[in-house]
């Protein structure tokens, strides 16, 4: 009874101990929460930070191949790279630098290839180009075949092409606003025309969703259904959208990438897609320099392509963007800082590889200090040792990303300020010397 009577006093003091915490403790975690680690949201005022370092690597060629696109096969194995005067290209993902994995491709035209498409399964991709040209690579023999029928694209040039994801059905959008759907068994058909360039083409990820989405420069975003018709995506129009990825499985979602550094989420309606939506577009009034186009990574997270060279990354789950690597922080590596980028693939956004235009390949790596490594692992600790609301942020906050840059900017922000006030009284103190 003793013992009993001992552990009920113990187990009230502890409450009581713990209820004197707990305001000190939710007032820490909201404190912590509603920090602005958002680099992109910062005020005008804030100054921001690369998180990565971009370093060239490579180059595909000693002339500029004028590339316009690339596409990582769905093996992740190969990067398939398509540019001017029907140039194209196999190299290898892990190790883009080495000239010796390369496979080159014999087109045997003279027109630029503009777009590709690899099939889901990974065995083959459509290339696209000026002119209607149509071609199909197959890894069977890596030959470039000219696609039977393609007549029914002549006189356009192709500038954006996808697969959905059931393998079956193929959709091409032209410079003059026309949109196709290509099969094998049935060749291509004619489906829509908007009145400005189609910009992109992107297909859901999941083979359940068979829903497709399309931007164009002027008449905005639609999505194809499966059974090929095109519903145009009400308050989308009038805007320059560059680019559309659907970046995951999870979701019936599509980001739609635009000039004027904007970005929206188009929410698909996979039983009415007619009734798809976006939400009001977010201005990435920060960034310096204009978006170009995103590319995939394999985390889930978008690598937003920026004009003059530079990178930032949007992430689905927090729906934010944040800064990887500033274009003042390229200068130092040759051409690199004014080439224009075309595809960006790798694990994630401080792992990874960009490939620009004129056939240069950078490597992106992460700015590592142990300073702020060990003021993370510190606040963490701290937390868990609180409470079990420190357990919860610890594990939040070990598992967003978001979170620990914004930590990391933060802390980089005040040693940068210290250093400042250090500097002007060195200065003061030589001025009166």
């Amino acid at each position: 009874m003793t013992f009993t009577l001992g552990m009920a006093e113990m187990g009230y003091h502890l409450r009581v101990f713990m209820a004197s915490l707990r305001a000190p403790i939710v007032a820490l975690f909201l404190t912590l929460l509603l920090i602005p680690f958002n680099a992109l949201a910062q005020d005008d005022e804030e100054e921001m930070y690369s998180i990565a370092k971009a370093t060239q690597i490579g180059v595909i060629s000693d002339s500029d191949l004028g590339l316009n696109a690339a596409q990582l096969r769905p093996q992740g194995d190969q990067v398939l790279v398509v540019g001017a005067e029907g140039y194209a290209r196999l190299i290898d993902s892990e190790e883009p630098e080495l000239r010796v994995k390369d496979i080159s491709l014999t087109s045997g035209k003279s027109e630029e290839f503009t777009a590709l498409s690899w099939h889901p399964q990974g065995k083959s991709a459509l290339l696209v180009g000026e002119n209607g040209q149509m071609m199909r690579l197959s890894l069977e023999n890596y030959a470039l075949e000219t696609v039977e029928g393609k007549g029914a694209l002549e006189g356009e040039k192709q500038t954006a092409i996808a697969w959905n994801q059931n393998g079956d059905t193929a959709y091409i959008g032209g410079e003059n606003g026309s949109i196709f759907r290509y099969s094998s068994a049935d060749g291509f058909t004619f489906i829509e025309a908007s009145t400005s360039p189609v910009t992109a083409i992107d297909c859901h990820p999941s083979p359940s969703t068979r829903l497709c989405v399309i931007t164009t420069a002027g008449d905005g975003a639609a999505v194809i259904d499966i059974d090929h018709q095109v519903s145009w995506i009400s308050n989308t129009e009038g805007d320059t959208w560059v680019d559309v990825v659907c970046p995951s499985v999870l979701r019936d979602v599509c980001i739609l990438i635009g000039s004027g550094k904007r970005i929206a989420i188009l929410h698909l309606d996979v039983e009415n897609p007619s009734a798809s939506a976006t939400d009001n577009p977010d201005v990435l009034s920060t960034l310096e320099g204009e978006l170009t186009g995103g590319s995939l990574l394999g985390d889930g997270s978008i690598s937003l392509h920026i004009a003059p060279y530079s990178v930032a990354s949007y992430g689905l789950e927090e729906e934010m963007a944040w800064v990887v690597v500033l274009k003042d922080d390229v200068g130092d590596e040759g051409s690199l800082a004014g080439s224009s980028m075309v595809f960006t693939w790798g694990r994630e956004d401080t792992d990874s590889f960009v490939l620009s235009s004129n056939g240069l390949i950078a490597s992106l790596s992460p700015i590592k200090e142990v300073e702020e490594e060990d003021l993370l692992g510190m606040v963490v600790i701290t937390m868990v040792a609180i409470s079990v609301p420190g357990v919860l942020f610890g594990m939040i906050f070990m598992n967003s990303k978001t979170l620990q840059r914004g930590w990391m900017n933060m802390s980089r922000k005040r040693r940068q300020k210290k250093a400042d006030r250090i500097q002007a009284k060195r200065d003061a103190n030589e001025s009166e010397d």
